[in-house]
């Protein structure tokens, strides 16, 4: 039998201070399902997710975190209109290397347009216990 889903959600204001407030999240998390091989990439990751909403949609964002077997599953909804986009290195000014980071340290990652407004940006992590591409 495989151990149950556990999940965290919260609600965040679009402020400077809602990344800390989601790495905050991620520590809590890590610590209460015994999670700390997740804790600095998760941060790392939601730090990102969270930064990306605030200042691009500028609304209310929501966070969730699912511990599902050796996987955090992290999932970051904004009503913004816009979906993001890895911007490429040789067209980055200031920023815009966030995505980029993600996408090298999730085991997979994506944008899921929400019907009712908004979209969903979510990430898988590995445990770094048994990395994806161990040999």
């Amino acid at each position: 039998m495989s151990e149950p889903s556990l999940r965290k959600l919260a609600r965040l204001s679009a402020e400077t201070t809602a990344p800390r407030r989601a790495r905050d999240l991620v520590a809590q998390a890590c610590a209460a399902w015994h999670g700390e091989q997740f804790l600095e990439i998760g941060q790392l990751v939601i730090s990102e997710l969270v930064s990306n909403a605030v200042l691009h949609s500028g609304t209310a964002i929501e966070v969730e975190l699912r511990l599902e077997g050796d996987r955090l599953i992290m999932r970051v909804h904004d009503e913004g209109a816009g979906l993001p986009v890895v911007v490429p290195p040789g067209q980055r000014a200031i920023g815009g290397v966030g995505l980029d980071l993600v996408s090298r340290v999730a085991q997979s990652w994506g944008v899921t347009p929400d019907p009712r407004g908004g979209k969903d940006v979510w990430c898988v992590i590995a445990s770094t216990r048994n990395p994806p591409n161990a040999l």
